[in-house]
């Protein structure tokens, strides 16, 4: 089963992904958008194993998104051009599939990602990697919409929900971010970041005590508590009692 992701800037296009994916027996979709730049942000903090990439978007192409994406060969391109081919193969990606196609055209790119994922499989030797350490950053949009803030992954304490804006408590700096909490969890990767509460994201490194219902976690210039809501309690002490 490969879990697969779709960006796009036309959500017909989108739509017509998802009822392929939902007939095909080898494909999981764990997340669509219309948005270059949180589809940027969800491939950093979750690596999927296939990507359903837009070429012509306005924000940002698939071309240029291309290369932040470390392994090209798990890119499948969609353009209603065929002017991007020559460019999308010096890419070196998986496929390359013009818009309008039909479900066989889908299916013949699923199967060369599938037949990638096994030869992948029977040449990488099993490691046990480390479940907390993590590198890498986030686009977020600021309180001004039109700008992005670079944020590093490894100087993230804590996060704290705000409505539709989430608090970033850094090493350097308190940050503003308009983004969701439903959407921040998409983005991070776990358990390296865990909610524990319905206003609260926690970097697993930052956490020096777990006391009855709060977590303290240290920063560059204190100590900070934070509670441990009920409905996330569970999952959280059965996560540090593996550790």
């Amino acid at each position: 089963m490969l879990n697969c992701i779709i960006i796009d800037d036309e959500a017909y296009n989108i739509e017509k992904l998802q009822g392929f994916i939902q007939q095909h027996g080898g494909l999981q979709l764990e997340f669509s958008t219309t948005d270059p730049i949180k589809g940027m942000n969800y491939i950093k903090a979750h690596d999927p194993d296939l990507i359903f990439l837009d070429i012509q978007m306005d924000e940002l192409s698939g071309v240029e998104l291309a290369k932040v994406i470390k392994d090209k060969k798990k890119i499948v391109f969609t353009t209603a051009s065929d002017k991007y081919t020559v460019g999308a193969f010096e890419e070196g990606v998986l496929d390359y599939i013009l818009k309008p196609f039909g479900y066989g055209r889908f299916e013949n790119a699923v199967q060369k990602a599938l037949d990638y994922q096994k030869i992948r499989q029977e040449t990488t030797v099993e490691t046990t990697p480390s479940p907390v350490k993590v590198s890498g950053d986030l686009f977020l949009r600021g309180e001004n919409k039109n700008k992005l803030i670079r944020l590093r992954l490894e100087d993230i304490y804590y996060i704290q929900g705000m409505g539709n804006y989430a608090g970033f408590c850094t090493k350097n700096e308190l940050l503003l971010a308009l983004i969701t909490f439903k959407e921040l969890e998409e983005r991070l990767p776990h358990p390296a970041f865990i909610r524990i509460h319905k206003s609260y994201i926690i970097s697993y490194d930052s956490v020096v005590a777990v006391d009855g219902n709060e977590v303290t976690i240290r920063t560059d210039k204190k100590d900070v508590q934070i509670p441990i809501g009920a409905m996330y309690r569970e999952q959280f002490l059965a996560l540090i009692q593996r550790k």
